[in-house]
């Protein structure tokens, strides 16, 4: 009886041993599936830019279904330096933390053409997030304020309900409020110079801040998930 009962034992726990043998290379497949999302890790992105590039910490953009072609360009212009900003919370220009952790100390590119390509195909293909839920609504009329604005002053470059831009321009429906506020304001005072921003700045140059903030208050909202 105790033999028979070892043996049960024995043939239990090598099935057991098998299943696990034949789990792990599907684990270690499924890994290997999605190196975009590694690149997306490893290069320290969701630092700043969140799951899946859908959950942005302060006022860093998400970047999930954007424009393929326009992350590619701005992600080159901060490497090459042409892209910086107004100083954020630690007092440096915005985009320096995203160029140290692409560029080295001693100015060496620790990023190849390739996996910047990867990583912004695999972002643009990423389901943007809904618009954030705020705990005090927005006033109706700083939101209607804001789509009388966009019709004017960004709907000809940005498209129709800001998702269908000319090349070059970000799709901007959905867009954190604070990144759209900032990114305005760069650009306003030519602390941003780089890609469309001397195109834009003709058409917001004399905009108000509360015109801007209105202008965001509409795009923030709209929802790119429907």
């Amino acid at each position: 009886m105790n033999f028979i009962i070892a043996r049960f034992l024995t043939v239990i726990g090598l099935a057991a041993f098998t299943v696990l043998l034949a789990l792990s290379p599907a684990d270690a497949a499924k890994k290997k599936r999605d190196p975009a999302k590694r690149l997306y890790m490893t290069k320290t992105c969701i630092a700043c830019h969140g799951r899946n590039g859908a959950k942005a910490i302060m006022d860093y953009p998400n970047l999930a279904g954007q424009s393929e072609k326009y992350m590619l360009g701005q992600i080159k212009d901060i490497i090459a330096g042409k892209r910086t900003g107004s100083p954020d919370a630690t007092g440096n220009p915005r985009s320096q933390g995203m160029r140290g952790a692409l560029v080295a100390p001693d100015g060496a590119i620790t990023i190849s053409d390739k996996d910047i390509k990867t990583i912004v195909k695999w972002l643009a293909k990423q389901t943007p997030p809904e618009p954030a839920k705020l705990k005090t609504p927005l006033d109706p009329k700083s939101v209607a304020v804001g789509k009388k604005l966009y019709k004017k002053k960004c709907r000809s470059c940005h498209g129709k309900n800001a998702m269908k831009p000319l090349k070059g321009y970000p799709i901007i429906a959905g867009q954190k409020r604070a990144y759209i506020v900032t990114q305005v304001k760069d650009i306003q005072s030519k602390a941003r110079k780089n890609g469309k921003s001397k195109t834009m700045y003709p058409m917001i140059k004399k905009l108000k801040d509360t015109e801007i903030n209105a202008v965001a208050d509409y795009l923030s909202q709209i929802d790119r998930t429907k």
